[in-house]
């Protein structure tokens, strides 16, 4: 097989909103375990994985059941998808496809994996393919290798990787993992922000942008 190149693509505020649906489900987990009331109030999640979250959380209130947590957070998340409240962002489904028949497709986000099922499932955008998820490592940076090493045991060697969010720590992320990042100004950075992480692409959103990044893939 020739030279491949694997697209990896963030989940909240790059294919999809959700209006706050996980935080919400977060705090509602943690406050009917716990009684913790807004347990995430002062926690920056824009670009953290699920498990940096975890951390801060405990680092506030103390220890708690992980596991227990998870659990309660995918069925408080899940009764908060209600139709219409996950809704994809502009282009989204189009740039996914286009992306997947030039190049190899997957996710690269901080979501836990149960959680990026029911988010995208809930915009009907899930697929299967190998990637990076939360449940990985709580350091965002280290999943781009993670999702590198999937993707060539079932695709074969990767010669190129470019990683797509909406937030400088995305930018970072690629960086760390060697690879191409592009920045879309549909989610929750300041337009400067993006800018100063200098990506290597930044588009306004993957309507209008899929032009330059398809020409970006080749």
């Amino acid at each position: 097989m020739g030279s491949q190149t694997l697209v990896l693509f963030d989940i909240d505020g790059t294919l999809l909103t959700t209006g706050g649906a996980g935080r919400q489900a977060l705090d509602a987990a943690f406050a009917a375990l716990h009684g913790w009331e807004q347990a995430t109030r002062h926690v920056d999640l824009s670009g953290a994985t699920d498990g940096w979250i975890m951390d801060r959380v405990s680092d506030r209130f103390g220890a708690f059941d992980r596991p227990a947590l998870r659990h309660r957070y995918f069925a408080e998340l899940r009764a908060r998808l209600t139709p219409g409240r996950a809704c994809a962002l502009p282009g989204v489904h189009a740039a996914v496809r286009a992306c997947a028949d030039r190049a190899r497709a997957g996710l690269l986000t901080g979501n836990w994996r149960a959680g990026a099922e029911l988010k995208l499932s809930a915009i009907g955008l899930w697929w299967e393919a190998p990637g990076a998820f939360g449940d990985d490592h709580t350091d965002r940076d280290a999943l781009c290798p993670i999702a590198r090493r999937r993707a060539e045991a079932e695709w074969g060697a990767v010669d190129r990787v470019i990683v797509i969010g909406d937030t400088p720590k995305d930018v970072a992320c690629a960086r760390a993992g060697g690879a191409l990042a592009v920045a879309v100004r549909t989610g929750f950075a300041s337009p400067e922000s993006l800018e100063a992480a200098r990506p290597d692409l930044l588009i306004d959103d993957l309507a209008s942008g899929l032009p330059a990044l398809l020409a970006l893939l080749g």
